[in-house]
């Protein structure tokens, strides 16, 4: 994707990743809104409830937020914070556009709003290797 074709919350974004999945974009969403797939993939104990102003948790609360839109399969964005998080620090802000490609479903992260170096560094290793890494597996793979 070009920089001129990003969106102002794109630019702003902390962590920007692009992963490319081997399934349809329905089913790519279902994964990361059902919880009973999260927890297949990974990311469980899980709860997910998919509406804005539902609440959500990943890892049996270790990360935790709430749904501010969600337009299936399409886009959806939410609030997060980690457990461990000092409680005077803000939540953070994670947006998820999906797009259909010809080699299956386009997953566009864009993360703002980490609370310093350190902590958005171990989110951007973390979304990889324990969120989009297992699900990428798990959706080309075992499904």
């Amino acid at each position: 994707m070009a920089l001129l074709d990003r969106t102002k919350e794109e630019v702003k974004a902390e962590i920007y990743e692009i992963e490319v999945i081997r399934a349809p974009i329905r089913e790519v969403f279902d994964a990361m809104t059902t919880a009973r797939i999260i927890d297949e993939w990974g990311a469980g104990p899980s709860r997910f409830q998919a509406r804005p102003g539902g609440k959500f948790f990943f890892w049996d609360g270790e990360m935790s937020g709430m749904i501010c839109e969600i337009q299936p399969p399409v886009r959806m964005m939410y609030t997060l914070r980690e457990a461990w998080w000092d409680p005077d620090w803000k939540d953070s802000m994670v947006t998820w556009t999906f797009r259909e490609v010809d080699r299956g479903t386009e997953v566009i992260l864009s993360h703002s709003g980490l609370p310093g170096r350190k902590v958005r560094e171990a989110h951007r290793e973390g979304w990889g290797e324990y969120f989009l890494g297992p699900l990428k597996a798990y959706l080309e793979y075992h499904r």
